[in-house]
């Protein structure tokens, strides 16, 4: 039998966008200023001319996100999951899901699986809330 080799989710997202950021040049990430927790400074070290780091502003964040999506840049968000599906929930509903953007949200720590980091940054309705958004047209599923 093979030796399976665990990958933290985290990681595994981290290499997948800087593999994406080698593949297309409209590929954009944006960071809520918990790069490190979600590996996006994997992105800002080696194509730092695609990353933002919009600081704690989960608002603003996907309004940006909309924007350059419209632009024609492909942006992928990134930020702990209970801040995506709390704060953010109304601008990604409105301004992306309506208007059918494509924005790619990244919510690390779903659920109660960030443990120390204490109940501010847990959620029990994160991916409740995800899953009652409208989806991207033509997509068969989330």
């Amino acid at each position: 039998m093979a030796d399976i080799v665990k990958v933290a989710t985290r990681d595994s997202y981290g290499a997948a966008l800087v593999e994406l950021g080698a593949q297309d040049p409209n590929v954009v990430v944006l960071d809520a200023d918990v790069a490190a927790s979600t590996r996006t400074n994997w992105v800002k070290d080696q194509y730092p001319q695609h990353f933002y780091n919009l600081g704690i502003s989960e608002q603003d964040m996907v309004g940006t996100a909309a924007g350059l999506a419209l632009g024609g840049m492909v942006p992928y968000v990134s930020t702990y999951s209970v801040f995506l599906s709390g704060r953010a929930f109304d601008q990604i509903r409105t301004t992306v899901c309506y208007n059918n953007l494509k924005v790619r949200f990244g919510g690390a720590h779903a659920g109660i699986s960030v443990g120390p980091d204490g109940a501010t940054h847990q959620a029990l309705e994160d991916i409740a809330l995800a899953r009652v958004l409208p989806k991207e047209k033509g997509a068969d599923a989330w």
